[in-house]
């Protein structure tokens, strides 16, 4: 029988995880609660800031300088939380296929990185806070360490939530994954040694192998960006410890990054508040009795739709919630129904409001607004490519249409569909009528969409209305530290000067045409390794100027960047967008993946006939007095 003093320091180890673990859920039900009460502080401020302008011909001065202060605590306190519930915005196929002691080790690689990038950071941190304690903020007149102080807290929180982790990780895993982790740290630390020994080689020749390992363990996409900037100025040191925390609050310092949050915002509204089910529906009614009709009524839907959420997870869950059930009675394929719900999903990348133009948008010079206009006709070149390989492949198939068309069944449909397409007309009618900006018109849009929340709030029950609320805003949080982490590696890439390399050598390859092509090829494979925000936040800095070089027009090149990288994105085996298709439309893998190839080819076909022609691109935001 164990001694009483052995029974009792077990009682009491017990208790003091108990405790550990209802603080850590307490800290982190806390900092949620804070991101969605910040999320709507922003929304109203914005909104009010509009209609004083729009009303009054003034502004509220002080607005830029509590919305950057907001949009800080949105992205270093909204990431940590996404990463303490999920497991997304990484690549999991290598652990999904591991099991017991390999997937724990390679997973606490993984978080032991996490853990590295957070420290480096950390330990930078200090004297950049000391910098901006000596910066005032113009019209609040307050010290610019009320913006940078988030960054620090959110740096201390993702390392203590990925601690957690490791924490809740079997011995052998968690010894076995810092053993690989500092493998890495050794072989930065060498790296380190030869360049003040005068090594002459490249440094990314030894760091973009490390960023593949740590994309290859889990390692979340955004941690990965960074991993690669700090690796660069810890090796080198070529810059000092402190432009890291710099490059990532700096990379968010654009006020139209607001934008993402309120976009992603306004779309989960029009989701549950059942607007977007009512839409698809409709779209169903109007084509769903063509041959192969519902697959085309997939793609209708997408376009409309994906105008209104901004993001193509929610175009994907929402659309394949609503279709699932009338495609499988009519007796499609589900692999049928997961490709075209992929093919779908890449498309819309291009129709506005688009978080990928949004983020394109933040780190060139392009204008936001341009491009929102500019995507629609490419987005529906493309759209006319899926359905004219839905209809070629549904003849071969025998896949007939749904229900015989009824004009008052589908005019019936339209009164209930009408209101979701407010927000899209709230947001490109803002733009082009000169009203407002992409981020003041997204917050008219969250506006738009509380409204039909409110109205559906009976059916859609507070528990489910505020856990909807967070995952949309912690995941916007995430987003823009992807954003902020992608400065990292940028400013590490303009100080080795990579980018200038590699776009030399592009314009080297040859003129106008083989440059689109060899640009076009490497984007779709970029967005194939990639997400698809890293893969436009790394591929537009290497690859814009060589375009204006080679004489393409950048607002083409931009769509075309977009539509490439979105098509990658969706591509079988690796592509992040084509297992959340087949996981939503519960689809097994090797039928998806043929059936997906045959949409590609017609994806790369549309891309090509918009990379051809150009007036495509650039009529309409000519038109409308936008470039």
């Amino acid at each position: 029988m164990p001694a009483p003093e052995t029974i009792n320091a077990v009682t009491r180890g017990g208790q003091c995880m108990a405790s550990y673990r209802k603080t850590m859920v307490g800290l982190a039900i806390g900092i949620e609660v804070l991101v969605v009460s910040v999320l709507f502080a922003d929304v109203a401020l914005t909104v009010a800031n509009t209609l004083l302008r729009y009303l009054a011909h003034r502004d509220m001065p002080w607005a830029p300088e509590v919305s950057m202060i907001l949009i800080s605590i949105i992205t270093f306190l909204g990431a940590p939380a996404f990463f303490r519930r999920n497991r997304s915005m990484a690549y999991t196929a290598l652990l999904d296929r591991s099991q017991g002691r390999a997937r724990r080790g390679l997973e606490a690689v993984g978080l032991w990185i996490v853990v590295a990038v957070c420290a480096i950071s950390l330990v930078a941190y200090p004297k950049f806070l000391a910098l901006q304690m000596r910066q005032v903020m113009p019209v609040l007149g307050i010290h610019r360490g009320y913006v940078a102080i988030w960054l620090g807290a959110g740096l201390a929180l993702l390392g203590l939530f990925a601690l957690e982790r490791l924490a809740g990780t079997k011995r052998d895993g968690a010894v076995l994954g810092l053993v690989g982790a500092c493998a890495i740290a050794a072989l930065a630390m060498a790296l380190r040694y030869g360049y003040a020994q005068g090594l002459d080689i490249d440094p990314f020749w030894v760091i973009v192998p490390m960023l593949v390992i740590a994309f290859l363990v889990g390692t979340p996409v955004p941690v990965i960006l960074a991993l690669g900037g700090a690796l660069y100025f810890v090796t080198t040191g070529d810059a000092p410890l402190s432009a890291i925390p710099a490059a990532f609050q700096y990379g968010i310092a654009s006020f139209i990054l607001l934008a993402i949050p309120f976009f992603m915002l306004a779309g989960t509204l029009m989701e549950i508040s059942g607007m977007a089910a009512r839409l698809v529906s409709m779209v169903q009614q109007w084509v769903g009795h063509w041959t192969g009709g519902l697959l085309i009524a997939e793609i209708v839907a997408t376009y409309i739709f994906s105008g209104i959420s901004g993001s193509k997870a929610a175009d994907m869950a929402t659309i394949g919630a609503v279709m699932k059930r009338p495609v499988h009675e009519r007796g499609y394929p589900a692999s049928e129904f997961a490709a075209v719900l992929c093919a779908s999903a890449a498309m819309s990348e291009t129709v506005p409001p688009s978080l990928a133009m949004l983020i394109l948008g933040s780190v060139s010079s392009l204008s936001i607004s341009a491009l929102f206009v500019a995507g629609l006709v490419p987005a529906l070149v493309l759209a006319l490519a899926l359905i004219v390989g839905v209809s070629m492949r549904s003849r071969r198939h025998g896949w007939s249409g749904a229900e015989p068309f009824s004009l008052k069944r589908a005019l019936s449909a339209m009164p209930g569909a009408i209101p979701a397409l407010g927000v899209p007309v709230i947001v490109i009618g803002g733009i082009v009528g000169g009203i407002a900006s992409p981020t003041e018109s997204g917050s008219l849009a969250v506006a738009y969409g509380l409204g039909a929340a409110a109205l559906a709030a009976r059916s859609i029950g507070a528990g489910r209305f505020y856990a909807t609320l967070r995952d949309a805003a912690c995941t916007s949080g995430m987003v823009l530290l992807m954003v902020a982490a992608a400065n990292v590696l940028a400013q590490a890439v303009v100080v080795d000067g990579l980018g200038t390399a590699i776009s030399t050598s592009l314009i080297q390859a040859g003129g106008r045409s083989e440059f689109l092509l060899l640009s076009m090829v490497a984007l779709i494979v970029i967005g194939f390794l990639l997400e698809g925000f890293p893969a436009i936040l790394i591929g537009a800095p290497l690859f814009l100027p060589a375009a204006e070089h080679a004489g393409v027009d950048p607002l083409q090149f931009g769509i075309l960047l977009i539509m490439a990288t979105g098509i990658g994105v969706m591509m079988p085996p690796f592509g992040i967008g084509f297992h959340i298709a087949c996981t939503i439309s519960d689809a097994p893998m090797n039928p998806a993946m043929r059936a997906s190839a045959f949409y590609n080819l017609f994806l790369v076909i549309g891309l090509a006939i918009v990379v051809v022609l150009p007036g495509l691109t650039l009529w309409l935001p000519h038109a409308v007095g936008l470039r």
